[in-house]
């Protein structure tokens, strides 16, 4: 019997099985490319991200050392490579690619609510160092231990803080991400990790708790102010007092 003579039911959970596959291979896609963004912001968090930059086949190197010798880490990582692959990644970017297609633009149109021009690569480096300081200034001033929540926190928000002064914008997509980055860069800059003993769940509940607890919207808020006063009498000088 062909599947045009087959009963209405089956049709319907005929279409109902296709869209389940497709719905996991989207969200598989999702994941992958979740996985993908991770291990990039660790290269840059490591400070390795420039060699992979300049000489892209190192990605297979890794890849094949990784199959070799630690076979679970190996598939993973190709698994991820191949889901980001579809979102082209590039160099200038730091091979972070989005989540899903449509945080794509249309060629030739922007985003709808996203900046019209993103920083360069520069401007974000400068951001990130003189974030740095200024994250460290604000532990400096608040003179009492802080939790590795509260760091990463005060980090976020030193970090947007920083932006916010340099007048530049980032997309959602990117300011986390690079925010992300940024709290994985300052944990292991400041010692208060062991980058060869990272535990990548530890740091996602980390991030995700300095991004969006709200216990945590207090600090943020004022390492951001710190951050942005900071930074705006280090670029255009004290403000002159009425």
């Amino acid at each position: 019997m062909s599947l045009n003579n087959k009963s209405p039911d089956h049709h319907i959970a005929y279409g109902a099985a296709t869209e389940g596959v497709a719905a996991a291979s989207a969200s598989l896609g999702v994941i992958g490319r979740y996985w993908w963004n991770l291990q990039m912001q660790l290269l840059l968090a490591t400070g390795t991200m420039r060699l992979f930059r300049a000489y892209w086949w190192l990605f297979l190197v890794a890849g094949f050392l990784l199959l070799a010798f630690v076979m679970p880490l190996g598939v993973a990582f190709v698994v991820s490579a191949f889901c980001a692959g579809a979102m082209n990644p590039r160099a200038e970017d730091n091979f972070i690619v989005p989540l899903r297609h449509e945080d794509n633009a249309p060629m030739g149109e922007p985003a709808a609510n996203e900046p019209n021009e993103a920083p360069q690569s520069e401007d974000l480096e400068h951001v990130q160092d003189a974030a740095a300081i200024h994250h460290l200034g604000y532990l400096n001033a608040m003179k009492r231990e802080v939790d590795d929540k509260e760091f990463a926190a005060a980090a976020l928000g030193a970090f947007d803080g920083t932006l916010q002064a340099c007048r530049l914008r980032l997309s959602d997509l990117d300011m986390h991400t690079n925010g992300a980055a940024f709290i994985l860069a300052q944990l292991t800059n400041l010692e208060r990790i062991d980058i060869d003993r990272v535990d990548p769940d530890w740091i996602a509940e980390v991030t995700d708790e300095a991004m969006t607890s709200s216990a945590l919207e207090a600090i943020r808020d004022e390492a951001g102010r710190f951050a942005y006063m900071a930074e705006g009498a280090m670029r255009f000088g004290p403000t002159p007092s009425s």
